[in-house]
This record gives structure tokens, sequence and C-alpha cells, in this order.
């Protein structure tokens, strides 16, 4: 009891230090992922190995982080924030050093699935942690400020891994984390060892994780290659059978008291769950700009992969200004129609880049980016902060590890219907005498067609979530 009284009490006290550990583990993780995308075509040749190959080093990374995000999530509240950002500090040290030490690819491989376990425990509990540091009314900046960090690192990831690369070579990409690692380890240390656990007594699952970790792991897989066209329809369709039959096996366990993981009852909350949802058909939406549109620049209007890369800059960059202003009036405001109105603008910036043509201009690009961009940034705060303010402290380990999952659930299944949909018509036209760029520009408009259909709904999730008790 004295445990969960003290769950309750101000740690305003903390939030200061929360923002250094957390900001230190989300800019290295984002980093990471940004910079090593740039190094693929070196360490392919270093290690003469192909494409294919080679792009299991992020496949790894990804597949390895997926499954455990719910399962650390739930995790912390047991064991506590400090917990997982020791072990995660120290985990993504000791990958990082295997993978800058690797002497061929399946060794960079295998480390880059060690990197990815302690980016697992280090991304979990982020949102939770800030949540728990800050007063309610000033969740929303905290928060803000982690959503600049995320985009200063996916700004910063392409650029600075071009120049480690042209200095000291691939190796260093990884390298650079161990300072990062150290500093994180220390001011975890120093700074929150005696943070407050939030549920000691909680029981963590292992029917439940044992279930939910396959069944993540073989969505995740077979989504992923499907959309690169290893897998074939049937192939992938066995596997989400199996998929989805281990996810049968978690929810019945969830139902009972003495096996759940995190519990059913958080997703009867209405506003965690239809924030949730709004979420996830934001991320699905929003990822097939990044994965589309350097397709567009490069073979339609003939753009440089620098100069594609400067275009992709313009969505963080509008994320980095645009946050602290979203966290702001989150905190004052109603963050369901904040949110709403940046998911309204999303859908603009779709509707913007659907019509799009090889004669339009530089400008009718940037302007269709910059609203994406300020739309992102005013859904993210606030309604990352909806969530994490609609359920009880004691839920807040489980409800960050959703949230993560949500997230990068979003981002991969927009990978993969993109891809799909987009090979599909693109494949499909030509051969009914339809010019390749004629059924590339068809392909295009039609995928974009229909992620505004999803980012549509997604307004919907956001308008009817409802009020969160804190709210004003």
């Amino acid at each position: 009891m004295r445990d969960r009284v003290a769950g309750m009490e101000d740690l305003s006290r903390y939030k200061y230090k929360a923002l250094v550990i957390t900001g230190l583990g989300t800019f290295m993780g984002t980093l990471d992922a940004s910079i090593v995308n740039v190094s693929l075509p070196t360490i392919s040749r270093d290690f003469g190995t192909t494409v294919g190959v080679v792009g299991w080093v992020v496949l790894s990374y990804a597949l390895a982080v997926f499954p455990l995000l719910m399962i650390f999530g739930a995790m912390s509240e047991k064991k506590g924030f400090q917990f997982s950002y020791r072990y995660g500090y120290l985990i993504f040290l000791v990958g990082s050093v295997l993978c800058g030490l690797a002497t061929g690819i399946y060794m960079l491989i295998i480390s880059r699935v060690i990197q990815g376990i302690g980016a697992a425990l280090l991304v979990s509990v982020g949102p939770a942690l800030v949540s728990r540091s800050f007063p309610a009314e000033e969740r929303g900046r905290g928060l803000s400020i982690i959503a600049i960090v995320v985009s200063a690192g996916l700004m910063l990831g392409p650029p600075l891994g071009g120049f480690i690369i042209g200095l000291a070579g691939w190796r260093w990409i990884f390298f650079v984390n161990v300072p990062v690692c150290f500093l994180g380890y220390y001011f975890t240390i120093r700074y929150i060892s005696d943070f407050p656990i939030t549920d000691p007594e909680k029981k963590v699952s292992f029917p439940g994780g044992l279930t939910l970790s396959p069944g993540m792991f073989l969505l995740m897989l077979s989504l992923l290659l499907f959309s690169r066209g290893v897998f074939g329809l049937y192939t992938v369709l066995a596997l989400l059978g199996v998929s989805g039959l281990l996810f049968g096996l978690f929810f019945y366990f969830e139902s009972k008291p003495e096996t759940r993981l995190i519990g059913l009852d958080i997703f009867k909350n209405r506003v965690f769950t239809f924030s949730g949802a709004a979420m996830l058909l934001v991320f699905i939406s929003l990822i097939s700009v990044t994965i589309l549109m350097p397709f567009y620049l490069e073979q339609v209007r003939g753009k440089s992969p620098q100069e594609v890369g400067l275009f992709l800059m313009i969505i963080p960059l509008c994320g980095f200004f645009v946050a602290p202003l979203a966290g702001y009036l989150a905190d004052r405001f109603q963050a369901r129609l904040i949110s709403s109105i940046g998911v309204a603008l999303i859908a603009a910036g779709i509707l913007l880049i659907r019509q799009l043509e090889a004669a339009s201009s530089v400008t009718d690009i940037i302007v269709a980016l910059i609203v994406i961009g300020i739309g992102m940034a005013l859904f993210s705060t606030p309604n990352t902060s909806s969530i994490m303010g609609s359920v009880s402290k004691m839920q807040l380990g489980s409800a960050a590890g959703i949230l993560v999952t949500i997230r990068t659930l979003g981002i991969t299944l927009g990978v993969g219907f993109s891809i799909s949909i987009f090979s599909f018509y693109r494949d499909r036209y030509p051969g009914a005498g339809v010019s390749e760029f004629s059924a590339f520009i068809y392909a295009y408009r039609t995928v974009y067609e229909i992620m505004l259909y999803i980012v549509v709904l997604g307004i919907v999730f956001s308008l009817v979530r409802g009020r969160n008790l804190n709210s004003r």
C-alpha cells in the first residue's frame, strides 16, 4: 500500500532529470535508425553481400524491438523505470560495440538484434517516465520536448551518417553510441535510482508474454517481407494465421487475472482506445509519404538522393519548431481538438501530394510537406498527452509500451500497404496499353487516395475519443 500511495505523490522534482535521461535514449534510438540507412550501400560493398541480405541490418533491429515493447512496458511497472534505462543503456552499448566490431554481415545482423533489445527497453517507457514526472498541467510541454528530440534525431541522422562514413568509416556510426550510453547510464544511476516503483507487486505473466512476442514477431515479419516481395500471398496468409492464433491465446490469457500481462481493462478506456486508433491510422497514412515521395522525386522529378533527403527533412523540421506550441496548446485546451486539427492538416497535405505531377513546382512539393509536418506536430504531442493522461499512474508503464507498439505497428502496416498497393497498380497497367510513366502516376495517386480515406477515419476517432479527466 505504501508503494501505491507513493505512486500518487508529487514527483515533479524529477521532471528535468527524466527529460534528460529519456531524451538521450530517444535521441540515440531515432538517430541510430536514420543513420544506419545511409550506411547500407557501404556495408554491402565492404562485406561483398547483396542488397537483400544487407537489408536485414535494418529489419533485424525492427524485428527485435517490436515484439518486446509491451512486455518491457509492463515490466517497468514492477521493476521501475530505472531498471529499464539502466539495462537498456547497457544492452544497447554492448550491441553497438559488437556492431562496430562485426567481422561479417551475419555477425552485424545478430549484433543489431542485441541493439534492438536494448532499444526496446529504452523507448518503451519514455512517455511513462515523462508523464509521471510532470504535473498534469505541464505534461504536454514535457512530451513536446521529447517530440523535438525525435525530430532532431531524424533530421541529423542522414547528414551526420554521411559525414561520419566519409571521415572514419561506417563502423563509427555504431561507436558514436558508446559515450551516449555511458552518459545515459550515469544519469540513470545518479538521478532516478530512487524513483518510486509504480507497482512492485505486479505479476508479469509469462503465458501472456510468450504468446504476445512471437505473435508480434510473425505479424511484423510477414508484412515486412511481403512488402519487399520475399514472401508470396499464401505464405503471408499462413504466417498471419499463426500470428492470429497466438494473439487469440494472448487475449485468452489476458482475460484471466492470474495470467494477464497488461490486462484488457485498459482498452475499456474510451480516450485511450480511440486515441490509439487515431495514432495507428495516422502513422499508416503518414508513412506512405516517406516511402513513396523519394520515388516521385527521383523517377518523376529527376532529383538526386541528396536533394531527396533535403525534401524529406521538411516534415521533422516542422516538428522541431511546432512541437513546443502543440505541447503548450495541449496543456491549455482540449487535447482532442488540437490533435484533430493536426489530423485534418495531415489529410490536407496528403490531398496536395496526391495532386502532384511532373509539371508541379518545387513550391507545390514544399508546401504539401510543410502542411503535413505542421499537422503531424499538432497531432502527435497532444494525442500522446491524451493517451498518457487517460490512464492511472499504475498503468503508465503498460500504456507507454502499448503506445510505442501502436506507432511501430502503424509504420509497419503503412510500409506494407503503400508498397503493395503501389506495386500492384504500377505493374498492372503498362501491360494494358498504358505507358510506364502514366502507370506510375496512377499507382502513386491511388495509394494517396486510399490513405486519404484512412486519415479521414483518423479524424473521426480523434474527435469522438471524449474528454480526459484532467482536461480543462
